[in-house]
């Protein structure tokens, strides 16, 4: 009984972190990046990362590392959010990320 309740409480742990980095994915990054259809808006569609390669990064593989480093630095347009979001933040969008 005790190790269903952990794992239970282990999921919506889980699962809560996913919607935070969900709704902080929606509040600062849906407007230039697609993730249901493959559509450019004014940054590429996120939409298959988890299939492993980041768009307009010719063979840059989608990582944590590598995606935490755009996240943090910017480049190709896409604005620096270093100081614009705590570390925590980033990491539920990295994470998030990584499930489109």
């Amino acid at each position: 009984m005790k190790l269903t309740l952990l794992l239970f409480c282990a999921i919506v742990a889980h699962a809560a972190e996913s919607a935070d980095g969900k709704a902080l994915f929606e509040k600062k990054c849906a407007t230039c990046h697609a993730t249901e259809t493959t559509e450019r808006r004014v940054g590429p569609s996120l939409k298959g990362i988890k299939d492993g390669k980041l768009p307009d990064a010719i063979g840059k593989e989608a990582t944590h590392d590598n995606i935490l480093q755009k996240i943090d630095n910017g480049g190709n347009g896409m604005p620096v959010f270093r100081d614009l979001l705590t570390q925590e933040e980033k990491e539920a969008l990295v994470k998030y990320v990584l499930t489109l």
